[in-house]
Order: C-alpha cells, then structure tokens, then sequence
C-alpha cells in the first residue's frame, strides 16, 4: 500500500488529479481487502482514511510544502536531485 501512496502523493504534487483519482481507486480496493482489526491497528479507521485520501487540494498543498521545507534542510540540500517528469502516452 505505500507504493500506492508514494504514487498518489507524486501525482498531486504534479497536479495529475485523474491520476491522483486512479490510485485512490486502487488504494479503495486494498483497504477493502484488509482484515478491519489489523486495519485499524497499523492505519486507524478505514473509512476515515479513504475520505481523507479524497482530499486532494488539502493534500496537495500539505505535499507541496513539506516539499519546499524539505528543500532547504540542510541534509536535504546535500542528497542527489530529481524532477518528475510526467510520461503522456501517445496513441499507437
């Protein structure tokens, strides 16, 4: 599940809403598959998950500035950099 995530969160910085939309989708999907009680231990309430995962502005600008605080920690600044770079599919 948190590849999934890591894709959501991707998607909203890039501003990919239908993306974002597809992956709550297949995070919808797991979650539904999960045992309640073990659910609820490592994650909390399902529902309350799914509906925060719906919102997508809030979390878009929740992503975008841990992004830009991160930015300039002075660990950070030290790492390698790389962009995202959206892939569009063309017809064939």
């Amino acid at each position: 599940m948190k590849i999934y995530e890591l894709i959501y969160g991707v998607a909203l910085y890039l501003n990919n809403i239908d993306i974002a939309q597809d992956v709550y989708i297949h995070i919808s999907n797991q979650i539904s598959g999960w045992d309640t009680k073990i659910f609820n231990y490592w994650y909390g309430d399902k529902d309350t998950t799914l509906s925060k995962l719906l919102e997508f502005e809030s979390n878009k600008r929740r992503i975008v500035k841990n992004v830009d605080l991160n930015a300039f920690d002075s660990r950070v600044i030290k790492l390698p950099t790389y962009k995202f770079l959206e892939h569009h599919e063309t017809n064939r």
